[in-house]
This record gives structure tokens, sequence and C-alpha cells, in this order.
């Protein structure tokens, strides 16, 4: 049942006229034929080129293109046969006779001998009809686009009665605005149009004038800096004490939990003076017992047992206070997160002194943005304004943030640029872990586009030459 169903299909495509052929192989006709009709250097031989060429996309035996105003009725033919002008040949009058009467139609028709109105006065076009065992004619005007005047109309004919389908109309209902389009000398108005904008140029670059309006529209001063994720927040470690590090338990990056060993101090000499203050407090004790003992008799011995109460209790106070240093010698995380530290080989057997950062405990999905705005730059962005972010990670992707904080400073940065600090804040989730880095776009405030243009150049001149009187 397919098979007959598919030969019945391939015979009703031959008896309209059409060839089994794919959808991309029409595409491609349409598209070589349309292209051949633009190229044409003149209305003439674009017509000449539609006609001759028409019968790669349908079957037809003539193809005449015909002007819808004007006396001249027919443009061009077929086979490049010469065009009959004259008023009394009856085919003329034939197309001049359909065209005035389908001349304000946009819809292409089928015109045969049964649709042709009985009223119409035509006896010139019932002939054609007739004629060749019948022809069908399909007038189809040449609209450049929706609701537009036609300028010209397509008549093709197809002899011995042999019909147009539906599918066939529609390709050349599509076709016909290009056809429209080329037959209107598009390398005249190409060069019409070359000229008028040639014309406007040399007015606007005539004038010093347009330079400087050109330059007063406001823009947003754009601002590159390097930039460097860093932690949000982080969990600070310092050195609880004067010592030594004898251990370094983590390494930078690895995660840790709250209580978790970080370093520790070499305890040796903390250990000597834990055992000489408990020393002290055995003599302090012994002095006070014998004090006491001697009481009784001795008045002296009574008078000092006050001050050497005082003794044993600060005997006692040294000794809880080395206790105490003991138990800071062992420093532990105090927050969950990511060991962050630049240098581990340079702290172990490293001096510390009391209250020096040693390390941080950062949560790596909280970061910020470090970034590094050379001084040239300084004073033309404000806290608040965008930055937009590629991180060298992924360069083809823009992270939008915004400037949260500017220092004073001047630092060099690592390109050795004297450099003004900045920090700006995410202002959606990212995956950016703390180190990685990339480069920023600071928009800033409006300023004119000359002076971003010119105002590096400016400082340049003025930084070699002075200020010459401006």
């Amino acid at each position: 049942m397919q098979e007959k169903a598919i030969n019945t299909q391939l015979l009703e495509q031959k008896t309209a006229g059409v060839q089994p052929q794919g959808a991309n192989t029409i595409l491609a006709r349409l598209i070589h034929l349309s292209v051949a009709a633009f190229g044409a250097s003149s209305p003439e031989e674009a017509g000449s080129t539609i006609v001759n060429r028409i019968h790669t996309l349908v079957t037809t035996d003539r193809a005449i293109i015909v002007p819808m105003k004007g006396k001249k009725r027919i443009f061009c033919v077929s086979g490049d046969l010469e065009v009959t002008e004259g008023q009394d040949h009856p085919y003329s009058q034939a197309i001049h006779e359909i065209r005035k009467n389908f001349e304000k139609e946009s819809a292409p028709r089928i015109i045969t001998r049964e649709t042709l109105p009985d009223d119409m006065d035509a006896p010139n076009a019932r002939k054609v009809l007739d004629a060749v065992g019948g022809t069908n004619v399909l007038w189809l005007p040449l609209s450049m686009a929706e609701k537009e005047e036609s300028g010209f109309a397509l008549w093709l004919e197809r002899w011995n009665n042999k019909p147009w389908g539906e599918e066939e109309i529609r390709l050349l209902t599509h076709a016909g605005i290009f056809f429209g389009h080329a037959l209107i000398n598009p390398r005249k108005k190409r060069a019409q149009f070359k000229d008028k904008a040639k014309k406007l140029w040399k007015k606007l670059l005539s004038f010093p004038l347009f330079i400087l309006l050109i330059s007063l529209i406001p823009i947003h001063a754009r601002i590159s800096a390097p930039v460097q994720v860093v932690p949000d927040k982080p969990y600070y470690v310092f050195a609880p004490f004067d010592g030594i590090m004898e251990e370094l338990s983590v390494k930078p990056g690895e995660h840790v939990k709250k209580g978790d060993l970080l370093f520790q101090y070499d305890t040796r000499v903390l250990e000597k003076q834990l055992e000489e203050a408990r020393r002290g407090v055995a003599v302090a004790l012994a002095e006070m017992v014998r004090l006491e003992g001697a009481a009784y008799d001795d008045l002296d011995a009574r008078a000092r047992i006050p001050v050497q109460k005082l003794e044993v209790e600060r005997a006692k106070a040294e000794v809880a206070f080395m206790e105490k240093q003991l138990e800071l010698s062992e420093v532990r995380a105090g927050a969950d997160g990511v060991v962050v530290l630049d240098d581990p080989d340079s702290l172990i057997g490293a001096p510390l002194s009391t209250g020096q950062l040693v390390l941080r405990v950062a949560d790596p999905t909280r970061t910020k943005l470090k970034l590094m705005v050379p001084v040239a730059d300084a004073g033309i962005f404000h806290k608040g304004d965008p930055v937009f972010v590629r991180l060298d990670t992924n360069p083809l992707k823009m992270f939008p943030a915004r400037v949260e904080w500017i220092g004073f400073d001047v630092v060099i940065s690592d390109k050795q640029i004297p450099s003004i600090m900045a920090e700006a804040r995410w202002e959606a989730e990212t995956p950016a872990t703390p180190g990685q880095a990339g480069t920023a776009r600071i928009h800033g405030e409006e300023t004119p586009l000359g002076l971003v243009w010119f105002r590096r150049p400016l400082s340049r001149w003025r930084n070699r030459f002075g200020t010459l009187g401006i």
C-alpha cells in the first residue's frame, strides 16, 4: 500500500510538471537563480536571467515578465525572443487585457479558458488560452514585500492543459519577492547609496565640530585592574605568645574542623620554667611552715607570715601561668574551613611574636575580590560601582560584582605599578575559590568620550613637558 501511494504521488507530480526532487535541491536552485538575478548589471539582464532559468524551479513552456505600468506590455520573454511592442499584435493585446483586469490583485492567479470571467472583454486572451491544446497561465505579481505595490508580474504558460500545483505556486510566490527586488536594478541602488554615504561623510568630516561633538558624548569610564579571589571574613590564627614553632600540622588548602591541631610551639623552655616555678612553690610552702612553727616564740617570724603567704600565692600563680602557656602551645582551629597559608616552610623553626598572624582558616564558599587599581585611574570610580570579572581559569565567562571598599595607601602591584587596593563583593554565587586570579573591569563615573580617549596621553604630556600654562 505504501509503495502504491508513493507511485501515485510521483505520477501526480509528473502530471503537474514537477520533477520529484529534494527540498534542499529546490532551495539551492532558488538561491542560485536569485544570486544570478541580483548580480545582473541592469533590470533587463536580471529579467532575462529570470525567464530563461525559471525552468530550473518549475516546468514551464514560456515565461514572460510584464510591466504593471506604462505603455510597454512585455518586458522580456524566455528564449531571448525579440519583444514585439506593436499595439495591434494579438499576443501583446492578450497580455494587455489580462494586465488591465488583474493589475490591482497581489495574489497569484491561474488563468484558463474556464476560469476567465465570461463578462471580461478579452478576445485576444481567449485565443491565446485556446492555443496549443489549451494554455494554463500562472499570473504572479512580483511584490517586493507584503502589502507593497508590484512593479512587474510573471506570466508563466503551460500548454496542453498541464495544471499548476499548489506547492509550485507557493514556491513561486516566495521566489517572486526576490525577483521583484532584482528587477529594480540593485547595482544602481547600491551606487546611489554609496554616493549618498560619501557625501554625508564628507560633510561630517569637513566640520571639526563633529569630532568635538563625538568627544562630548558621556560614557562610563572603564578601568582595567588585576584581581585576586581572597577569603571573605576568614578565621585568623595569631601567635598566642613569643616562642618558636616546632611543628606545623596542616598544609595549605587542607580542610580542617573546629578543634583540629594547627601547629605547636617548642615547649622545652616552658617546661623548664614550669619546673622552676613548681620548685619555687615548694620552697615558699616550706618557708611558710617554718615561720608558722616559730611564730609561737618568735615575734619577728609571726610578723613575716602574711608576707610569706603572698609569696606562696605568687609562686602558685606563676605555676598556673606556665601551665596555661603549655596548653596554648598547641594552637587549634576555632572554625571549620580551609587553611590559607602562603609559605609553610618558612614557619617551621621560626620565632613567633605575640599577636603575629600565622595563618587563616577560611570558608571556601565565601570569597571576595581584591583589586589593584593603578593610581592613574584612582578617583574616577567609587563605592558601589559595577565590576565585571574574568578569571584566568574561565576567561570566556564574566562574573558581576560591585565595589565595596577603596583604600588610600599606594602600594606596588605584582606588575610593579603604583596602585591602590580596592575590594569588591560578588553579586551572585560563583564557584571561585581563594587564590584564583584574573582581570576586572570597573565601570566608573560618567565622563566625556574625549576624556576617555585622551586622558592618559594628556597626563603623559603634562608629566613630560609640564603644564604649559594649562
